[in-house]
């Protein structure tokens, strides 16, 4: 067999060779080794190693990539009595007429064992054993001439066997064909054997003689170890598809040169007004030779080359920016990479003045609340707590209509706060230093509204005051009358109240003279009146005269931010009525705060007082508000059905979620156990819960 056939023309590579030029070709010829010049001197460098190290997020210089010495350069007529050189070495350089060559240490085998005397080989057989790959010399009839051990390993076969061994059966008879009638080598066949089942890659080499082929050489590689290769490669590629992910994902530009300042990566997202191009465009460029690149930029790379530690930079008024600067130092010390940092500050400026403004108006807000309470207080009145923006316009409202004597219609759902609104629009008003009569339309039996209305004469009806009495509509004369819940009137009571409204006067039971009254009238209502019109259950005309001025009050569901410091009040009343010093925790804040309360601010009193009587400790914690929430919403929570028809996925997720949380809860009386019986967090399941409740009520 020709020593040409073992022969192969290296591929050279320096910094500026194209990675895609170097895989084209490697994909086409197989070459386990390319070749890296160094002055006088030739080094090899695993192909595997270079593709790994260039797609690699922290590209190495080719010369990290070298490890192992230079490579001897042997004459080609000198290659055979050099033997032992050869076999020394991996890979060895050689020099001929046709200029650099190389060849492998296995093809040097092969080459030796195909055409030496026995003389030649014999002291050659145990090292021909000991090369890690298979080797495997087969004859015209596909019977194994030699062997050695790794082969017998790769094919799974015992070595008792090899003299029975008939390779065409076990590789198949094709590729040996192919190899025959060719004379060319056939490399990288995937074969799984038809008797062991292994998978394994074979190159077939011919042993051609006097331009006949006497035998066939086999490489034998083992398929776990080239997967092994592949998966390696494939981490590498796929740590740099999540390193760019991450990149784009960052809202800061992010660069990294290496360490002489030549740009290696940049993120997506880069800061246009300090680049005169897009920084992508100057990849494999320094950046401090640059004159176009930010002064910033280079100072830091310049700070953080001579300090090789962390350094920050802030900009000038001209670029609010801030730059930092971070070394990735090798293990000896050396500085591999620097990663910068660019934050533009114009947003973030933007947002502290934004903060700033936000800060003045709330500042505003508790001037005017506290001017509010004053007022309302120099007439003992009561002015509603809140910090909500919600609250505010309402409270603002109140004060506006105080100062008109207008009728004026509350709505919002029972317990929001609609009286103490009534309240303070008297105190704020014209009219504070008289009555304010209450009555709650719902309260007072049918047949006599209309008498504790507009009051009777004496001997109006039997059983009546032998006096008479005076109506509470005229009793809140120069003052002001509010009708709670009017929605409750009865439909010929409210014929009688909108006369009244219009005429200013009402008729007393019994008499023939009416009264004269001047009052301002504040209606409030928890149900839509405009629906209760169209369903002919309240007087449209009336409800017309009592809509002059709607507030609507919204329930403190609506207003989160109220409920803290409403809590607080709550519970500071009831410290002083039970001799206590209790606390709310913020655990206990917050799981009110993310409470619907359907009862509103009336739930929410109730539910402090029963927590007042019931904490032992001083401290209020999330622990005891989850315990007496729960007691609350037993009732609401109901078991979930099963399936019983085919729905969408995420549908049935959603159920089965619901389901197992709801039968948490009931099993083990606490969000902490159930989270750990669920396997998820403590909030997640009080936030779970906390739905489920919530939709059921609806």
């Amino acid at each position: 067999m020709e020593l040409g056939t073992f022969l192969h023309n290296p591929i050279f590579v320096d910094e500026l060779t194209s990675l895609n030029e170097v895989s084209e070709r490697l994909n086409q010829e197989e070459h386990d080794y390319v070749f890296i010049k160094s002055g006088e001197n030739i080094f090899a460098v695993k192909s595997f190693n270079l593709l790994s190290a260039k797609q690699a997020p922290d590209e190495k210089t080719l010369e990290q990539l070298v490890s192992g010495p230079p490579l001897n350069i042997i004459p080609l007529l000198d290659l055979t009595s050099r033997a032992l050189d050869v076999l020394s070495e991996t890979v060895t350089l050689v020099y001929g007429e046709d200029g650099l060559k190389y060849i492998m240490r296995e093809d040097f085998l092969l080459f030796i064992t195909s055409t030496g005397t026995n003389s030649d080989i014999a002291w050659m057989r145990s090292l021909f054993a000991s090369i890690s790959r298979g080797l495997m010399i087969v004859d015209l009839n596909y019977a194994v001439v030699n062997s050695n051990a790794e082969a017998l390993k790769v094919l799974r076969v015992p070595k008792a066997s090899l003299p029975d061994l008939r390779m065409d059966e076990l590789l198949g008879l094709d590729s040996f064909q192919q190899v025959y009638n060719t004379q060319s080598s056939l490399l990288n066949q995937f074969i799984t054997t038809s008797s062991t089942q292994a998978a394994i890659l074979v190159d077939f080499v011919p042993l051609v003689m006097y331009q006949k082929v006497t035998g066939f050489a086999l490489i034998l590689k083992d398929l776990p170890s080239v997967e092994k290769v592949a998966m390696e490669l494939d981490f590498v590629k796929q740590l740099n598809i999540d390193l760019t992910a991450v990149l784009s994902s960052i809202y800061d530009e992010i660069i990294i040169v290496d360490a002489h300042g030549k740009l290696l990566r940049v993120s997506n997202h880069y800061i246009s007004s300090q680049w005169n191009t897009p920084p992508g465009t100057l990849i494999g460029q320094s950046l401090l030779k640059l004159k176009t690149v930010n002064k910033y930029i280079q100072k830091i790379i310049g700070e953080v080359q001579k300090k090789k530690q962390k350094v920050s930079l802030q900009g000038d008024t001209e670029s609010p920016r801030l730059y930092v600067g971070n070394p990735v130092l090798h293990d000896s010390g050396r500085l591999e990479r620097i990663v910068i940092a660019s934050r533009d500050l114009t947003e973030m400026a933007h947002l502290q003045r934004e903060l700033e403004q936000t800060r003045k108006l709330t500042e505003s807000y508790r001037k005017e609340l506290e001017q509010l309470r004053e007022r309302v207080t120099k007439v003992h009145g009561v002015v509603p707590l809140y910090t909500s923006p919600l609250m505010h316009n309402v409270m603002k409202e109140a004060e506006r209509v105080a100062q008109f004597s207008a009728t004026v219609l509350l709505s919002g759902e029972s317990g929001v706060g609609k009286e103490i609104v009534a309240n303070s629009i008297h105190s704020l008003g014209e009219r504070r230093d008289q009555p304010l009569i209450k009555i709650n339309c719902a309260a007072i039996p049918e047949s006599l509204l209309e008498s504790e209305l507009f009051g009777y004469e004496r001997g109006a009806f039997s059983g009546a005051n032998q006096q008479g009495k005076k109506g509470l509509i005229v009793k809140a004369h120069k003052g002001c009358l509010f009708l709670d819940e009017i929605s409750e009137l009865p439909h010929i009571t409210q014929g009688k109240l909108l006369r009244a409204i219009q005429e200013r006067e009402v008729y007393p039971i019994g008499a023939t003279v009416p009264v004269k009254f001047d009052i301002q009238i504040i209606a409030a209502t928890n149900r839509p009146l405009a629906e209760l019109v169209s369903q002919g259950k309240f007087r449209e005309d009336l409800f017309y005269r009592i809509n002059v001025f709607p507030i609507e009050i919204p329930a403190l569901r609506d207003r989160k931010e109220d409920i803290a410091l409403l809590a607080n009040h709550f519970l500071a009343k009831f410290n002083q009525i039970y001799q206590r010093q209790l606390r709310l925790s913020n655990g206990a804040i917050e799981l009110l705060e993310g409470y619907s309360f359907p009862g509103n601010v009336r739930e929410l009193q109730n539910l402090i007082q029963r927590i007042a009587i019931k904490n032992d400790s001083d401290v209020i914690d999330a622990m005891t508000v989850e315990r007496i929430l729960m007691q609350r919403d037993t009732a609401a929570v109901k078991q979930l059905t099963k399936f019983t028809q085919v729905i969408p996925l995420e549908q049935a997720f959603s159920e089965v979620e619901e389901e197992l949380v709801t039968m948490a809860m009931k099993q083990h009386k606490s969000t902490t156990k159930a989270a750990k019986a669920l396997g998820v967090s403590q909030a997640t399941v009080s936030r779970k819960y906390r739905k489920i409740v919530n939709k059921l009520k609806q």
